[in-house]
């Protein structure tokens, strides 16, 4: 008999407990109720014990036609419930501060396609209970006051007030706002500044959401350049605003700033001596020379220079090799015509070079060199060919 009731109770273990169903989880900061200009928030996580199938589809959240939810974008979740892993994601839902009273949210329905312990596709509809809350007139825990809705900042860049005409005064200005549901914060008036000209950046807006609070703040970035020289004054600055949690007017301001700017101290003019002149205008000879020295004007008239100096010697081969030098420098075309300007004197001058002839003189070769013309000779033109083509 033991044996029948162990088995028994073996098989009992062995079955399959009840499969794991789908959860979803409501939380609030509105279970204890809600003060004037507090908002409300909401928290609807969706759980399933293996994995989603498909994105669920979550309501739309509002409680009449003037107060709709702003939702977050959806968070995943993989919590431990009784030791195993499960799915979920978390949407959170904000309402803007509401104005004293009782509030009911209605029930809705959220439809979840998820796969089973056995990987079988499932698909059921949970419920999204009602809530009912009431907004109070106090402000605060124990009557305290709410800290302000809007703030504003300022911070100079350069922080001294001793400036010079010229100058560039950078201003930045931080504008925060808390708690206002889609509300963006109000333009800074800035007013211009005699002796001045302004130059205002884009403001630059950014969006810090919390769990306890929602801040937009605004940023601007303002240039003064200065322009005069004197005292001068930034004007005071006043932001209006309306406080959505209390109704009540805010102003928040900053205070004016007074700065002392310099003129422009004139830099003295160094005078230039004789000798310094010199200088430069030797420097700017030097300079040139070199550069036409470099150029192919100047090897060439160098050249020239060292054949009239081998034509004084009167040596026959130094002569020779001289005058090869200086025609290579021109172009070929040139050349050739240089060479048959220079015909007699040329042959005669490498006859007292290689051959056998007797003294040899300078002077027709030097009269040759003076007479040249250095253009080349012009070839024979190509004459066009009238006859029509058969």
């Amino acid at each position: 008999m033991s044996r029948r009731l162990l088995l028994a109770l073996l098989l009992l273990l062995a079955l399959p407990t009840g499969a794991a169903e789908p959860l979803l989880r409501l939380e609030s900061n509105a279970t204890q109720g809600l003060h004037k200009g507090q908002r409300l928030e909401l928290q609807l996580q969706l759980l399933v014990p293996t994995y989603f199938l498909a994105a669920p589809q979550f309501p739309a959240l509002q409680l009449d036609e003037r107060n709709q939810a702003t939702p977050e974008a959806s968070r995943n979740l993989s919590p431990r419930i009784d030791g195993r892993s499960w799915a979920g994601i978390e949407r959170t839902y904000h309402f803007a501060p509401l104005p004293p009273g009782t509030y009911q949210l209605q029930a809705s329905e959220i439809t979840v396609r998820y796969a089973d312990e056995q990987r079988e596709p499932r698909e059921v509809t949970l419920q999204v209970p009602a809530l009912r809350f009431t907004v109070s007139t106090n402000q605060g825990q124990a009557g305290a006051p709410l800290a302000p809705q809007l703030r504003l900042s300022e911070r100079y860049s350069p922080a001294r007030a001793e400036l010079q005409v010229g100058d560039i005064l950078l201003r930045r200005l931080r504008l925060e706002l808390d708690d206002a549901g889609n509300l963006l914060p109000p333009e800074v008036p800035l007013a211009a500044v005699p002796g001045t000209r302004l130059y205002r950046n884009p403001p630059r807006l950014n969006q810090d959401m919390e769990r306890i609070a929602q801040r937009f703040v605004r940023e601007e970035e303002v240039r003064y350049l200065l322009l005069e020289s004197g005292e001068l004054e930034i004007p005071a600055l006043t932001v209006e605003w309306r406080d959505t949690r209390s109704g009540q007017l805010q102003q928040v301001s900053l205070p004016a700033r007074r700065l002392q700017v310099a003129g422009v101290t004139a830099t003295p003019v160094h005078q230039v001596s004789g000798w310094q002149h010199l200088a430069l205008l030797t420097a700017a000879a030097l300079l040139l020379g070199n550069a036409l020295a470099g150029s192919i004007y100047g090897h060439r008239w160098w050249r020239r220079r060292v054949l009239n100096q081998q034509l004084r010697s009167g040596k026959p081969t130094a002569v020779l090799q001289a005058l090869q030098h200086w025609l290579e420098s021109y172009p070929e075309a040139q050349q050739a015509t240089l060479r048959s300007q220079l015909a007699e004197p040329l042959r005669a001058l490498q006859a007292a070079c290689y051959g056998t002839a007797g003294d040899w003189h300078s002077e027709s070769l030097r009269r040759a060199l003076r007479g040249l013309s250095r253009r080349p000779a012009a070839g024979a033109q190509a004459q066009p060919d009238w006859r029509l083509n058969p």
